[in-house]
């Protein structure tokens, strides 16, 4: 005697059907959410968002606004920068700041150019959840 004859009458198709029911709401497309998970990329159109003048050592405030501020706001959790047009590096997170009540996300990078007869431009890409808008101003 087998385990499906051990099932009730009409136990095998309850059980059939009980699994296609699942796997069909596994399947099905989230409609609860979906644009509060979106990943997305911010940039800006410019060549650089930012210029460090030459023998400047001030640091860079790199600060993202987020567009909606129903259920705490936008997350930006990566932020990323390149030099002078060079490759992207990823930001230490130690750099981030607390964030304030009004939601904006802070994150202050060392400008490191005291030393430097040129000027340095930087460009940033910042991946968050949700959507805003950034700025970028040297600090002392």
């Amino acid at each position: 005697m087998g385990v499906l004859d051990q099932l009730p009458e009409g136990g095998l198709a309850r059980e059939l059907h009980e699994l296609q029911e699942l796997g069909a709401e596994i399947k099905a497309p989230q409609t609860i959410g979906s644009s509060g998970v979106l990943t997305k990329s911010i940039q800006s159109l410019a060549t650089s968002d930012i210029t460090i003048p030459a023998n400047d050592a001030r640091d860079v405030l790199l600060q993202f606004t987020p567009s909606d501020m129903s259920f705490g706001g936008s997350l930006a959790y990566r932020v990323y920068y390149s030099v002078n047009g060079g490759s992207y590096g990823e930001v230490n997170p130690s750099y981030r700041l607390r964030v304030g009540a009004d939601g904006i996300q802070s994150w202050r990078i060392f400008g490191d150019n005291q030393f430097s007869a040129t000027s340095k431009s930087m460009k940033f890409i910042i991946i968050c959840i949700g959507s805003g808008t950034f700025t970028a101003s040297l600090v002392s």
